[in-house]
C-alpha cells in the first residue's frame, strides 16, 4: 500500500536533482519536503524490483520463485503507477501555469523521477552486485550507469528551471500506464 502523500504548499521548494538522489539513498523517506517521501517509496519500489528480477535469473529459480518473483513485479508495476500519479498531480496543482507558448517537456515530472529512480537503482545493483573476479570489466559499465544518473539529475535541475521561468511545460498522461 501506498501511503506517502504530496503537500501542494511545498511549490515553491522544488527539491534539486541533488535531494531526489539523497533521497534515493534513504533509508527511511526524507521529509524536508512531501516529494521526497514519495520519491524515497518509489526507490524501495525499484530496488523490490531488481531484486525479484535477479530471483528470477538464477538458475536455480523454480516455478515457485518465478510465480513469486511475477507476483512482485506486478505488486511493484501498480505501486509506481501511483506514486507517478501522485507526483504528477503534485506537479500539475503547484506548477505555475506556462504561457500556451511554453515547450512541451517529453515526459511528466513523474516519469522523470522514475526514470531516475530506475536508472539510479540499476547503478547501485552493479556497485554491490559484481563478483570480484568481474569487477575491472564491469567498472566502466558501472561508471556509464553513474554517468546516466547525473546526466539525469542535472536534466531534472534544467526543468525546474525551465517550468519556474516558463519556457517548458509538464505532459499530462493516462493514469497507471508503467512497465514492469
Amino acid at each position: 500500500m501506498v501511503t506517502a502523500t504530496l503537500d501542494p504548499n511545498d511549490a515553491l521548494l522544488l527539491p534539486t536533482g541533488r535531494d531526489i538522489l539523497r533521497a534515493f539513498a534513504a533509508e527511511h523517506p526524507i521529509e524536508d519536503h512531501s516529494m521526497l517521501v514519495v520519491v524515497t517509496v518509489l526507490a524501495r519500489r525499484h530496488q523490490e524490483r531488481a531484486e525479484a528480477l535477479q530471483a528470477a535469473r538464477e538458475a536455480q529459480a523454480n516455478d515457485a520463485v518465478l510465480a513469486a518473483c511475477t507476483r512482485i513485479l506486478i505488486d511493484c508495476a501498480q505501486a509506481r503507477a501511483t506514486l507517478i500519479e501522485q507526483i504528477d498531480r503534485w506537479a500539475a496543482e503547484t506548477v505555475p501555469e506556462p504561457p500556451t507558448a511554453a515547450l512541451l517537456h517529453t515526459e511528466t515530472l513523474g516519469r522523470l523521477v522514475d526514470h531516475m529512480a530506475m536508472t539510479w537503482t540499476h547503478w547501485q545493483q552493479m556497485q554491490q552486485h559484481v563478483p570480484a573476479s568481474r569487477r575491472a570489466p564491469v567498472r566502466h559499465r558501472a561508471q556509464n550507469a553513474m554517468d546516466e544518473v547525473a546526466t539525469l539529475a542535472n536534466a531534472y535541475d534544467d526543468l525546474l528551471v525551465d517550468l519556474r521561468s516558463g519556457r517548458r511545460r509538464l505532459p499530462t498522461t493516462a493514469p497507471g500506464i508503467v512497465d514492469l
